[in-house]
């Protein structure tokens, strides 16, 4: 099932980075489909690692169930108790373990029940990668060359042809955003 939310006036809401993941979930609940695709265009690959992760072989089910609950539900998102992200992830998760629950007989041991969770790694990528998309693009591909693909500094200049300075400030205002991101973002 694909998500396909109706367009609305508010819909002119500026593509601009600088626009906070909690004005996104407000522009949504308003039914701004501009702010859908934002927030999704920041966090699908990060929901979408999350929900390979925790759901398996139902992944694109638990990705579309995510967006299509972030639709509905971004009203009842309140900034007083936490940050957009944290309740992103506590609802990618809430969504990935009920498809679990959905394919899996729950198995009592004694009086406790045994349910799937989530290992810390999961999360700490879902919040590396939405971290990383609010990066911009040249940010981005240098940090992930030099970090995923073990790249020297002057290995990336050469290889996306530009000069030894730029990539070297380019990784610089990149890891500074991440940090900062990281920082506001995480709970």
């Amino acid at each position: 099932m694909r998500v396909q939310p109706q367009r609305t006036s508010s819909d002119s809401l500026p593509r601009s980075g600088g626009t906070s993941d909690a004005e996104l979930l407000q522009a949504i609940a308003a039914g701004s489909e501009a702010a859908f695709e934002e927030l999704r265009g920041r966090y699908g690959h990060a929901v979408a690692r999350f929900c390979r992760s925790a759901a398996g072989s139902e992944q694109e089910d638990c990705e579309q169930e995510v967006f299509a609950r972030i639709w509905r539900k971004a009203a009842l998102f309140d900034p007083e108790r936490g940050s957009a992200a944290a309740w992103l992830l506590t609802l990618a998760r809430r969504t990935a373990l009920n498809l679990q629950a959905a394919r899996r007989p729950v198995t009592p041991i004694g009086d406790e029940l045994v349910v799937g969770t989530v290992e810390p790694p999961e999360v700490d990528a879902f919040w590396l990668d939405g971290a990383l998309a609010r990066l911009t693009e040249r940010e981005r591909t240098v940090i992930e060359l030099a970090y995923y693909s073990d790249l020297s500094e002057s290995a990336i200049a050469s290889r996306l042809r530009v000069p030894l300075g730029s990539v070297k400030s380019w990784k610089r205002r990149g890891l500074n955003r991440l940090a900062t991101l990281l920082g506001e973002e995480s709970p």
